[in-house]
């Protein structure tokens, strides 16, 4: 009797220990499916802030290439005003 007692025992605490680990990988199972939707949504994340780097890269350098026109088209004007004070200068110097 005490033999179908233990054996009884054994049997429930196997059953336990079953059901423990059931439990277990049942709850592997919803981590992994809500390790695997994170994933997703930080590639999806990742993806959209690469194409916003994208677009203020490629906008910088459109305001960069801008920049550096206007510069130059400053410049030209800048020397050719310079050239028209100086040659002004010299035909005030000159009518004295």
């Amino acid at each position: 009797m005490t033999q179908d007692r233990d054996r009884g025992d054994r049997l429930d605490r196997i059953e336990a220990a079953l059901e423990n680990l059931q439990q277990q990988l049942d709850n592997q199972v919803v981590v992994n499916a809500e390790l695997r939707q994170s994933t997703t949504e930080l590639r999806s994340t990742a993806e959209a802030l690469l194409q916003v780097a994208t677009i203020h890269q490629q906008n910088f350098e459109r305001l960069t290439t801008e920049l550096n026109a206007d510069r130059q088209e400053w410049r030209s004007q800048i020397d050719r005003l310079w050239q028209y004070l100086q040659q002004r200068d010299r035909s005030s110097d000159e009518t004295r």
